[in-house]
């Protein structure tokens, strides 16, 4: 994956919106007809062509850069599963213009978004991302969602379309890990390294996948699902990786995997691998093997919502008091 980082000339170029309850929305852009919406301050996501890098991709983006500059924090990748095969929309080949990655895109009409207010005051955000059919059959379109009161995440449903083969699993991976060299997956029992869990592999694929049940998975204060992901390292920036589009310049986050309470049924789990080497390289990732692809999932049913987030709180912070191991909702 020859991943490009995003110009901070260019985050700064995108921003715009106006201002909403305790927000600032950007919605399609400076001019409103570009694929990047978000949080001013917060969160902010985005598909090609607003942003460099492979297709196939949501755009991840957090204000990490000195004076709050946005950079390209993680990818996001449409994974359906099919009768056992797994569609890959960064790495099939486009039928529609025979370039890699499946095309996503957003109706001219539907460019800004849907602005709404929700029950309490808040503001709400939806945007209908859609997808190029995938070649396992599946059809799908991608429904992203933030709210002004949580600018640090946003809710993915993935969608069947009419005539799609059946899912049996409609998976959204974080795939670049080692952009933020994360190395702690934060559970309910543990905080397991990647340094580790892949201990002594040095070899120029991926290693893994491992996953972990939902008896291994944090139960917030406020009830919902949770898996975190950090860097071990203080100050990343002070690193300077080869190749140099790799630098992470800013301050560590923690990037995170959420369901709300009541989502969730007994099959849900956490899936990582890891990279020892930067993606299409052989140069090793300073520090060691970090994770790469993050992942929450469960077999897939109409409606089910992934939430995604970076912030600058802890892993401890996000989990609050926690209550009992974790289990699923009764019925």
């Amino acid at each position: 994956m020859n991943r490009q980082p995003l110009s901070a000339a260019l985050a700064i170029l995108m921003l715009g919106g106006s201002a909403a309850r305790g927000a600032e929305w950007v919605r399609g852009g400076e001019d409103g007809r570009q694929p990047w919406w978000g949080v001013r301050g917060g969160l902010q996501f985005a598909i090609p062509p607003a942003s460099h890098g492979p297709r196939g991709l949501v755009r991840v983006l957090y204000p990490t850069l000195p004076e709050g500059r946005y950079d390209l924090i993680n990818f996001i990748a449409v994974e359906p599963i099919v009768g056992g095969r797994r569609g890959y929309s960064e790495l099939e080949w486009s039928r529609l213009d025979r370039r890699q990655g499946k095309r996503f895109w957003v109706e001219p009409d539907q460019i800004a978004g849907t602005l709404a207010r929700l029950e309490g005051g808040a503001e709400h955000l939806r945007v209908v991302v859609q997808v190029e059919e995938f070649d396992n059959g599946a059809k799908v379109r991608l429904v992203i969602e933030q709210r002004g009161d949580r600018p640090d995440e946003i809710a993915l449903t993935l969608e069947a379309l009419p005539g799609s083969a059946p899912l049996e699993y409609g998976i959204l991976t974080a795939t670049m890990g080692n952009k933020a060299r994360a190395r702690l997956l934060h559970l309910a029992d543990e905080t397991v390294s990647s340094l580790k869990l892949y201990a002594g592999y040095t070899g120029p694929n991926f290693a893994g996948p491992t996953t972990f049940p939902l008896k291994r998975l944090v139960i917030t204060a406020q009830g919902d699902l949770l898996a975190a992901l950090t860097s071990d390292e203080t100050r990343p920036a002070d690193v300077r990786p080869s190749p140099p589009n790799w630098y992470y310049g800013g301050f560590p986050v923690t990037q995170f995997w959420k369901m709300t309470q009541g989502t969730w049924r007994d099959d849900v789990h956490v899936a990582v691998n890891g990279r020892y080497t930067y993606w299409m390289s052989r140069r090793p990732i300073p520090g060691g093997i970090a994770f790469e692809n993050f992942e929450l999932r469960q077999r897939h049913q109409p409606g089910e919502r992934f939430i995604f987030g970076i912030t600058r709180r802890t892993p401890a912070e996000l989990r609050g008091a926690t209550t009992a191991p974790a289990s699923a909702p009764a019925p």
